[in-house]
């Protein structure tokens, strides 16, 4: 994905199978930063894990989610943001279909 400028309306992005019951897209890429549209229905999600190499950010737009941070559960609504820096295990189940925006920024 190149550098150049770009406007985006998210109800127009081409989503594709992201794994563990979410869908997404890419939207930019440049050194050490990734911003992806995220979608998900009910049940969406992955288990506890830890990132190393990268801090990353979740805003969600819409929907709920329950998330595990550090061992502490949060219930999680649209229009709130999580931040999971790197080493802080972050676990996540959608209880609602959601969207959300996933910032990931690696570590240099």
């Amino acid at each position: 994905m190149g550098r150049e400028a770009r406007y985006i309306e998210f109800k127009d992005v081409p989503v594709e199978e992201l794994g563990n019951g979410f869908f997404g897209k890419n939207l930019v890429e440049t050194d050490g930063f990734e911003l992806t549209f995220v979608t998900g229905d009910v049940g969406a999600g992955h288990d506890a894990h830890v990132h190393d190499d990268l801090d990353e950010i979740l805003i969600f737009m819409e929907g709920a989610a329950d998330l595990n941070m550090d061992g502490k559960p949060v219930n999680v609504q649209g229009g709130s943001m999580i931040f999971a820096p790197s080493g802080v295990a972050h676990g996540i189940s959608y209880k609602a279909k959601s969207k959300v925006l996933r910032i990931k920024m690696t570590k240099r």
